[in-house]
């Protein structure tokens, strides 16, 4: 099972169309969101990824909660303040937005702990947990945007830059 993982969309509407292409083309079936959505048009985007569970934690600048998970729960996705806490696929996962809560996360409890916010990219093991900063999905701090593709199956992931150059339109 493959889970495409993103953080810090910030209404980049261009980059969440390139996002949900990728995780098409992956045939992803979960998506997890660390975060900093911002508005409901843009989450509603993410309801075009066929055959794929949403799961997101709010972020600090998501200020439209209330409309946010109405339009994640119309596509049957989920949102809920950090942390999220739960199993996919059999693998304990634990997601937030700050790295402030990374904390709550250590002692190798979870299989899986994802986090955003710093719009930098941070891939590591401690201690058999993988932990997982996608960097941002806009181009905006870094001047990069990505995601991540993970399998779950054995935990190996891959990063896929969304171009910058190449404006995608639906």
């Amino acid at each position: 099972m493959k889970v495409g993982i993103i953080s810090d969309s910030h209404d980049h509407h261009a980059n969440i169309l390139k996002a949900v292409d990728i995780f098409n083309e992956h045939e992803v079936g979960y998506i997890l969101h660390a975060g900093d959505i911002i508005s409901p048009f843009a989450a509603r985007a993410f309801s075009e990824v066929k055959g794929a569970k949403f799961i997101a934690v709010f972020g600090n600048n998501d200020g439209e909660k209330r409309m946010l998970a109405e339009t994640i729960i119309k596509f049957a996705g989920a949102i809920c303040e950090p942390p999220y806490i739960g199993r996919i696929e059999g693998k304990r996962v634990f997601m937030t937005h700050s790295p402030q809560m990374l904390e709550q996360a250590a002692g190798g409890e979870y299989d899986l702990v994802v986090y955003g916010h710093t719009h930098k990219q941070d891939i590591r093991l401690a201690g058999g947990t993988l932990v997982g900063n996608p960097g941002e999905a806009t181009d905006w701090i870094t001047g990069k945007s990505g995601v991540l593709i993970l399998e779950l199956d054995d935990m190996s992931y891959k990063e896929v830059i969304i171009d910058c150059r190449q404006r995608w339109s639906r």
